[in-house]
This record gives structure tokens, C-alpha cells and sequence, in this order.
């Protein structure tokens, strides 16, 4: 019978210890806590989404998912910086790279400088006011269509590969309160923020690694060693 996986609801310190509360009631004694919880990338309503998600819609934009682009057109979903970054990384291999903007104009959620180097690059093409409307394929993506918002008109690209920088939440919720997080819920660890190793917290005896943690890379090769190195933290904390 399959079970349900448990989840920390709540956090409680007292007497050297901390208090895991965990979503069936039971409560866990413990003097370390690494938190590895990573993050949520918001998803678009896009219908068909989730049926391509690693066949050609990604969240990242690596050396591996800039294979399935190259010498094709790739499409970046997104107004930060993110987005701007995965298209210029992307034009490097991809034929094309069309950088779908909801809003009119990058000056709220991007940097000037990013900005004006997609704006003169030839290999990128920005479409303001434009959205994703269905993605095509059967086992994989084939062709996405995209919508003009302002007049509704719309364009199908001969596209293979979907890259959605609309960002990210941390699962920290049960976390506020017994550590620090920035303004955005990601937890902060180091010495300049009240640790004293790279990955403790504020408050001793918790670490964070991986996407949860502030200022991490959010890559799957950055997470494992993260995790590989603190536990000699932990060590050192459980041994003090």
C-alpha cells in the first residue's frame, strides 16, 4: 500500500532541541536540521504543459537542454533576467530564439544592459504582449503557437524546445521565524548571515542546501555537492 510522504508542517526550539512537527501529527526530537526542500517553479496555464515537460518544455537552460535546440528555434517564456540569460546562453546554439515578453517593455523586470544586448542581437527576436497558446506534438513537442495579445493574432514556430523562466517558491513556510530568509522566502546561510559555515542558517544547528538556499546555483550537480559537504557541518555541529 502506497503511503502518503510526510512533510514538516511546523518547527518548535526548546531544551538544546528542535521539534519537527510532521503532517500526520507526529513529532520529531532532533539537533540538526538540513533543509533540502528545493524550490517550485511557477507554471503557465498552458494546456498540454505538464504532458511535455522534459519531452521539450524545460525550466533550465543548460548545456543539456541547449542540445535539443541546436540548429532549431527555441522559445524563452519570461521578462527577468532569468529569461534574458537563457536566451543569449540559447543563441548560442539554437538557429533562433524568440523571447516571449507579456508585458510591453523590459525596463521594470530587467536590467538595462541585458536588455539593450538582446535588443541587438540578430539572433534573438523579442515578442511583447505575446503568450504561449498551445504546444503541439505527440510524444514530444513539434510546434508551439504563440498569441498576440494585443490583437489576438496569432503564429505557429516549428519549435522543439520551450523554456519557462517565470521563477520560482521556496518551500520555507514552516521555516519562518527560525531562520532568516531574504525578501523572497529563500533561506540565507553563511557567515554574513549569522552562521558560522557556509550552509548554516542564522540560526545554529540549521543548514540549507540546494534551490532553498539564497545565492545558490539552481542546478542538480550544485544541489548534490551542497548535500555532500554539509553534512562534515553537521558533524561539527552535533560534535560541539
Amino acid at each position: 500500500m502506497r503511503q502518503n510522504p510526510l512533510r514538516i508542517e511546523a518547527v518548535a526550539y526548546r531544551d538544546d532541541r528542535f521539534y519537527a512537527t510532521c503532517s500526520n501529527g507526529r513529532e520529531l526530537c532532533v539537533r540538526s536540521i538540513v533543509v533540502a526542500t528545493g524550490v517550485q517553479y511557477r507554471k503557465l496555464p498552458i494546456p498540454r504543459l505538464e504532458e511535455f515537460e522534459g519531452v521539450g518544455v524545460y525550466y533550465a537552460a543548460t548545456e543539456m537542454e541547449a542540445r535539443f535546440c541546436r540548429n532549431s528555434e527555441a522559445i524563452v517564456v519570461g521578462g527577468g533576467n532569468s529569461a534574458g540569460q537563457a536566451a543569449m546562453f540559447l543563441s548560442r546554439t539554437a538557429a533562433h530564439v524568440h523571447l516571449l515578453v507579456r508585458s510591453g517593455s523590459l525596463a521594470a523586470s530587467m536590467s538595462d544592459y541585458l536588455s539593450s544586448r538582446l535588443g541587438a542581437d540578430p539572433r534573438i527576436t523579442i515578442h511583447y504582449q505575446s503568450e504561449i497558446s498551445e504546444l503541439h506534438g505527440d510524444d514530444r513537442l513539434t510546434a508551439v503557437t504563440v498569441k498576440r495579445r494585443a490583437d489576438g493574432t496569432q503564429h505557429r514556430y516549428e519549435s522543439r524546445s520551450v523554456f519557462i523562466m517565470a521563477g520560482a517558491a521556496p518551500n520555507t513556510d514552516w521555516l519562518s521565524g527560525h531562520a532568516a530568509l531574504d525578501d523572497k522566502g529563500f533561506v540565507l546561510t553563511g557567515t554574513e548571515n549569522g552562521g558560522r559555515s557556509p550552509f548554516e542558517t542564522s540560526t545554529h544547528g540549521i543548514f540549507a542546501v540546494g534551490d532553498v538556499r539564497s545565492g545558490s546555483v539552481k542546478r542538480v550537480a550544485s544541489s548534490v555537492g551542497e548535500g555532500s559537504v554539509v553534512m562534515s557541518e553537521v558533524w561539527n555541529h552535533l560534535n560541539s
